[in-house]
């Protein structure tokens, strides 16, 4: 028993941190592990560097590097390069050949109908884990729509720019009318008795590009009906395009802001316009005008969504990217400036409660953004079949061809898919 109690007295004295009346690891030194090492390690905070790649006129993209340096403030370990691709077409190509390729940024901001195409391909990198249920929530429905693949969130919305049709109060007053016409039926009565009457400016302005002219289509079709979003041009809405045509002036002929009042004794019935030239408009030139709310379809034409490279290894620093960027108090920034509507339904909510329409979108989009049926999402192949509609159509717009052979172009494709 001595021999093993000084055996043990002796291991106490060589071994100090053994010793009971000191604290093991737990010193006040300054040399300790809980002092210099942590203080080290939040001074030495490695940087990561994100890319980011847009497509977008200068003007926004200027707005975008201000967002971006708030968000560097707020976030100085993440490093974002910003690269702006203008034309939408040239992205497109550039994003789909660097993703297949691995060599893409981190974020792109594309159009919302082809994040579908991209999921599809095995391109991108599903959302769902960052979109939690109150955020999935403040999100419309129309706007996450064509997002959605194989039970799976792809895109982060960010905003919509959709057509709208617009119609001349005075001239609908001047057949006492308070409302637009509700059905094609009504719209062609309409055409003739302004016919009769004498007006020659009973007439239609169309954008030089297809969408416009897809939304026109798609105003007439029933709620339960894929209009000419849906890439299906059927006999009835090739008898309405046809009609349409003739009461058309060339998109190039007309100054949109002078939709109410009269140019060359000429004056538009109605007109399809996007909501960011709408908004553009004086307080004056839009009280001149009357929305017709009954006719949107596929809002989600003109919408844009954040999506994530399947190949990033910086997830977490891009979605914290995109996070900030799609935060209430950047949507109310973005909508202030450009006019897009924001993909936020808080921010309608607040608008209904201020009364500035200026700052916020009118609450009266909130229901149309979620209300059922939310319609069904593009196809994988949307992209290319619009690119060919779109190019037919400046066929025609352009002088080239006729509507007939714009109709025919489009109904014998459509048909042999069949």
């Amino acid at each position: 028993m001595i021999l093993a109690g000084a055996v043990l007295l002796s291991v106490i004295l060589l071994i100090p941190n053994m010793d009971p009346r000191k604290p093991a690891s737990s010193g006040g030194s300054s040399h300790d592990a809980n002092t210099g090492p942590v203080a080290n390690e939040l001074d030495e905070e490695p940087t990561e560097s994100i890319v980011v790649t847009v497509s977008m006129s200068p003007d926004q993209f200027a707005f975008l590097e201000e967002a971006n340096e708030r968000f560097r403030f707020k976030y100085p370990n993440i490093e974002v390069e910003l690269l702006n691709i203008e034309s939408k077409e040239e992205a497109y190509a550039a994003w789909k050949q660097d993703l297949m390729l691995g060599a893409s940024s981190d974020i792109m901001l594309m159009d919302s109908g082809w994040v579908r195409e991209f999921a599809v391909m095995g391109l991108l990198e599903p959302v769902d884990s960052v979109n939690a249920a109150n955020t999935l929530s403040d999100q419309p429905a129309k706007l996450l729509a064509p997002l959605r693949w194989n039970s799976y969130l792809w895109g982060i919305p960010f905003d919509a720019d959709p057509s709208i049709l617009v119609w001349n109060k005075a001239m609908l007053a001047e057949q006492n009318l308070s409302d637009p016409p509700k059905d094609w039926t009504s719209f062609l009565q309409l055409a003739d008795r302004l016919s009769a009457s004498g007006n020659e400016g009973s007439l239609l302005y169309l954008p030089g590009d297809f969408s416009g002219t897809a939304a026109w289509l798609d105003a007439w079709s029933s709620g339960d009906q894929r209009g000419a979003a849906a890439l299906i041009l059927n006999e009835e809405s090739a008898n309405r395009l046809e009609k349409t045509a003739s009461l058309t002036i060339p998109s190039m002929a007309v100054n949109k802001r002078l939709l109410g009042t009269e140019m060359d004794n000429q004056r538009l019935l109605a007109s399809v316009v996007s909501w960011s030239e709408y908004k553009g408009l004086s307080q004056s030139e839009q009280d001149k005008l009357l929305i017709d709310k009954l006719k949107l379809r596929n809002l989600w034409l003109g919408s844009r969504s954040f999506v994530v490279s399947a190949n990033t290894d910086r997830a977490e620093a891009a979605f914290s990217w995109i996070k900030e960027m799609t935060s209430v108090t950047e949507q109310e920034r973005n909508y202030e400036r450009l006019g897009k509507l924001p993909a936020k339904n808080s921010i309608y909510e607040i608008g209904g409660y201020s009364g500035s329409t200026a700052q916020y979108p009118p609450t009266w989009w909130l229901p149309l953004l979620n209300e059922e049926p939310v319609g069904e999402p593009p196809a994988p192949n949307w992209h290319k079949e619009w690119r060919r509609w779109e190019a037919s159509w400046q066929l025609y717009t352009s002088g080239a061809a006729d509507i007939a052979g714009f109709i025919q172009s489009v109904t014998a494709s459509s048909s042999s898919k069949q």
